[in-house]
């Protein structure tokens, strides 16, 4: 064997025992710099292959991504969204099917990233003709027994969706064991797909899905708030059903919360199911998941986002 065979060989394995890849580093983003906003959503052929993660990226042409998502076109699949977060100018999604097919096919996804931009392209929208902020939610039942569930929320009318999110509503008291399956934006909304793995026999867990909306006449004013930033914060979800949910705030309380978002930085990542993710409040973001490995899998620590919009 060559020392440059050997060599290629040790790096291999070494890139293989890291782990999970290390985003970028999410540095502020000045709305000066990059005042257009756009969504994009290149389509991907993933196997359907049971317990197989696939991962779509999507980039934003010379700029950042500030939230994003996936929603299959085409074939059917019982996803779990593993990882969804910001990674520089993209938004990284990661999901596995957890339901084996009686023939493994094709799977015709999307995945999406809602970008700023430098420059104006096809569908751009200055940001600057949007100077208001709401937060607008409706209520989604989602019955016990892994029934997938569809819904949307739409921001009114004239405005855009900047974000949006899924979790449960917060004057549900019953038992419920929620998966989200499909999350994404479009033009004026959010869609989310969802389960509940509650026993069949017990009620439908109540939800909400949330939509955060920009226009030019409903909402906080938010001509003086100049940059988007990032904040983080880590967890630990412990193996053999270990479940983590946690509040992520903005640095700054007088922030206007954007999105969310959650990956793995050491562990089985492939272990993990996002259960819950949307903005619990104007300045912060409630993520919730699962780590459905066993003690030997071992714990996943993983890191929360929240983009915020702050002066």
């Amino acid at each position: 064997m060559t020392k440059a065979l050997l060599s290629a060989l040790l790096t291999a394995v070494l890139v293989l025992a890291a782990g999970p890849a290390l985003a970028q580093s999410q540095q502020p983003v000045e709305i000066a710099q990059l005042p257009y906003m756009e969504i994009f959503s290149p389509t991907f052929f993933w196997s359907d292959e049971a317990d197989a993660i696939r991962t779509g990226s999507t980039t934003c042409p010379k700029g950042r991504a500030i939230t994003g998502g996936v929603n299959i076109v085409q074939g059917k699949a019982s996803l779990r969204i593993v990882e969804s977060y910001p990674d520089g100018e993209s938004w990284v999604t990661r999901v596995v099917n957890r339901q084996k097919p009686e023939t493994v096919t094709s799977l015709q996804v999307r995945t999406f990233a809602l970008c700023l931009l430098p420059a104006a392209r096809k569908s751009s929208k200055l940001l600057a003709q949007l100077p208001r902020i709401s937060y607008t939610s409706v209520p989604m039942s989602v019955p016990a027994g892994y029934v997938s569930t569809p819904g949307r929320s739409t921001c009114q009318s004239g405005a855009l969706v900047l974000g949006g999110g899924f979790g449960l509503d917060q004057d549900y008291r019953g038992p419920s064991n929620l998966r989200l399956e499909l999350s994404y934006p479009d033009p004026n909304g959010w869609n989310v797909r969802a389960v509940n793995g509650a026993p069949a026999s017990g009620p439908a867990a109540g939800a909400r899905i949330y939509t955060i909306c920009l226009s030019n006449k409903d909402g906080s004013d938010i001509r003086n708030y100049k940059t988007v930033s990032f904040a983080e914060a880590d967890a630990v979800v412990s193996a053999d059903n270990g479940t983590i949910r946690q509040q992520v705030k903005c640095s700054d309380p007088n922030s206007f919360i954007i999105s969310g978002g959650m990956r793995s930085i050491r562990g089985r990542s492939a272990s993990l199911e996002m259960a819950e993710s949307f903005p619990d409040s104007p300045s912060s973001w409630m993520i919730s998941a699962v780590n459905r490995g066993t003690k030997r899998d071992g714990d996943v620590t993983v890191r929360l986002y929240a983009v915020c919009l702050k002066k």
